[in-house]
């Protein structure tokens, strides 16, 4: 509640003396991200934006007893603090309203705060840039890019897996117009090793925190065929836990037109030891381990596939559609072996747009998410199917 206060106090003060002395000119606003159109308007452009991004639903589907279940739900609820300060000088805030703002132990940041970042531009060409602090993390998914308020459900792979807000440093360099490469380091968790076992109610076992819990991403940013097909490719080696090295490669693909996107994302991890747990905790409920028999379990694989389909009608008529596919496995566990774990989810939904030249939908749409394991005896499908009706946005307040 203190930090709360304390940014509308803030936005208070400062909101009419940004006003009074700057206004904004022409740039773009991508998933509030500020894009100046030309050099002269990053020059020009606003000290100070405000965006206020939100989506909730009324959801109805069943619960295990197979009974009706209705209620609404704030899904998102996000501001986004940002300008230039110079042409070369930028920052970017965001703060998630309905996550904790309690104090994460490794990176002292919170859960409610999704980036605190300042970016600088510099080279003859300003084709260098650095990025310092809390940011988003640099792997290859068009998913996890994506407004999160545009996406009705997420991956296990986007929600449950990455450190998607990473604290660190990242470098890029922009070979041409077409092409971007970059380079991150950042803290691999924003808990410690130990916290996380105490959280999950997990035994040591042999492991210990590594003396670098810390991971590094190499990131290709491309634009094909006039800017119409885009990727984003990405490498991540990281380690958490001592003796436990986990690497990823992530390959996000996107093609774009005026009324139609579409994206897909292919990932495969292979984690020595699974901080992550989504894959340990079935694993251990399968095999009957309780208590301090449960430890991370090593050499656990993820992967995933994603596909999402967007069309625009006309100016107010649209609709989207996703499908994705994952799977866990423990690769050198003969019980287990592959595809453990598997995870279908999909949704279907038609968006209407009452005023076209906002960011504010209404929406009308149903989402399919079943899991299943492979002895489905011991472990039953899990199935999370509804009906959502609801609204989002994402609109300028300043």
């Amino acid at each position: 509640m203190k930090i709360r206060t304390s940014i509308g106090v803030v936005l208070c003060a400062v909101c009419p003396a940004i006003a009074s002395a700057q206004t904004p000119v022409d740039s773009v606003k991508q998933a509030g991200r500020l894009v100046p159109a030309t050099k002269k308007a990053a020059k020009d452009s606003s000290i100070f934006n405000l965006n206020v991004l939100g989506r909730t639903s009324l959801n109805i589907g069943q619960n295990k007893e197979r009974h009706l279940n209705a209620g609404f739900r704030l899904d998102e609820t996000r501001l986004l603090l940002s300008g230039n300060v110079h042409p070369d000088l930028s920052y970017k805030v965001r703060f998630r309203l309905n996550r904790s703002f309690n104090t994460t132990i490794q990176d002292n940041g919170s859960r409610a705060l999704d980036w605190a970042q300042v970016n600088y531009r510099f080279g003859k060409q300003k084709e260098w840039e650095v990025i310092l602090g809390k940011q988003a993390a640099m792997v290859g998914s068009y998913e996890f890019a994506n407004n999160p308020v545009y996406e009705y459900i997420f991956t296990d792979y986007v929600d449950r897996i990455l450190n998607l807000f990473v604290v660190g440093a990242n470098f890029s360099y922009k070979a041409n117009p077409n092409h971007t490469f970059h380079l991150q380091v950042y803290n691999t968790s924003t808990e410690t090793f130990d916290q996380l076992i105490k959280t999950a109610g997990y035994g040591a076992g042999d492991f210990k925190q590594s003396e670098r819990p810390m991971g590094a991403y190499l990131t290709w940013e491309g634009s094909f065929f006039d800017k119409a097909f885009h990727t984003k490719w990405s490498y991540n080696y990281s380690q958490l836990v001592a003796n436990g090295d986990n690497h990823a490669i992530s390959l996000a693909n996107r093609y774009q037109s005026k009324n139609t996107k579409i994206y897909l994302d292919l990932q495969y991890s292979d984690y020595g030891v699974d901080h992550t747990m989504l894959a340990s905790s079935p694993i251990h409920a399968f095999k009957g381990n309780v208590g301090t028999d449960r430890t991370m379990l090593r050499d656990v694989v993820y992967k995933s596939a994603v596909l999402r389909f967007d069309q625009q009608f006309n100016k107010s008529w649209g609709m989207s559609l996703k499908g994705a596919f994952e799977t866990a496995s423990a690769r050198k566990d003969k019980e287990i072996g592959n595809d453990f774990r598997k995870n279908w989810t999909g949704y279907a939904a038609l968006e209407y747009k009452p005023v076209p030249t906002k960011d504010w939908k209404l929406f009308a749409g149903y989402i399919d998410n079943t899991i299943s394991y492979k002895n489905r005896i011991a472990l039953p499908n899990e199935k999370n199917n509804r009906f959502i009706l609801g609204t989002y946005f994402n609109l300028s307040a300043i």
